[in-house]
């Protein structure tokens, strides 16, 4: 009898690896780029503190901010065009509601802390129909949640966690990741402007939350999102606090 001839095997498709697993999405993630953008942050931050000092103070905000958005966004750059750590960027519809969860949340958090501290959980009114409040607003909730998520959650989280992945295993580097991205996240924001306790500790906690969302899903989505409701559930209590005088 003949010999049944034998089925050929099936091809499997090579799985590509996610960016918290390693691989060669992030296989030029490494010390000296971290270090690169790390340094182009404390220059942007001296850069902004000098305008605040040096400046009137309208030209002075503009400035500085300026000069530390470019000081994040420069490195974020340079980091996506040298490798895209696969996954990162992608979208789903249930980051939405992760944003518009947490961020509700660390509003909450934060009137709390202020509350604590003896500070008014009400801001003082504002000029609402001012150019100068409606483009802070604008640029809270639109550009500040991108460029900064950018940069601390896609660049430091990431970079972060995997130089520690591939010395120390996946805790280590999610608790590294963490803390270094949560204690430049405060610093930088501290540094160009002083704060208060309750300010550093409601930031500290936002940064956290989004440094968790990003190693949590494996996508920058949620915490930009988290920031975005953040800002955004803050501006709203300044126009319920000016309409309520």
């Amino acid at each position: 009898m003949p010999e049944p001839i034998a089925a050929p095997r099936s091809r499997g498709r090579r799985r590509h690896r996610a960016w918290r697993e390693g691989g060669s999405s992030v296989a030029r993630w490494d010390a000296e780029m971290l270090g690169w953008s790390i340094a182009s942050l404390g220059a942007g931050v001296l850069a902004a503190r000098a305008a605040a000092l040096l400046l009137p103070p309208v030209p002075a905000s503009i400035v500085a901010t300026a000069v530390l958005w470019a000081s994040l966004t420069l490195p974020a750059i340079w980091a996506i065009r040298r490798s895209r750590p696969r996954g990162l960027t992608a979208f789903r519809w249930v980051d939405a509601v992760i944003g518009a969860v947490w961020g509700i949340l660390l509003r909450i958090a934060q009137g709390a802390f202020a509350a604590a501290a003896g500070q008014s959980a009400w801001p003082s009114a504002a000029d609402l129909s001012s150019p100068v409040f409606i483009a802070e607003a604008a640029a809270a909730t639109v550009i500040a949640p991108v460029v900064e998520e950018f940069f601390f959650r896609a660049v430091v989280v990431v970079g972060v966690y995997t130089i520690v992945h591939r010395l120390s295993g996946r805790v280590a580097a999610v608790v590294a990741a963490l803390i270094v991205s949560t204690v430049l996240f405060v610093a930088a924001h501290g540094l160009v402007a002083p704060l208060a306790p309750a300010d550093a500790s409601s930031l500290a906690l936002v940064g956290a939350v989004a440094g968790i969302c990003v190693l949590a899903t494996g996508r920058i989505w949620p915490a930009i999102l988290v920031h975005a409701v953040y800002n955004l559930t803050g501006i709203a209590v300044v126009v319920v606090a000016t309409l309520a005088v």
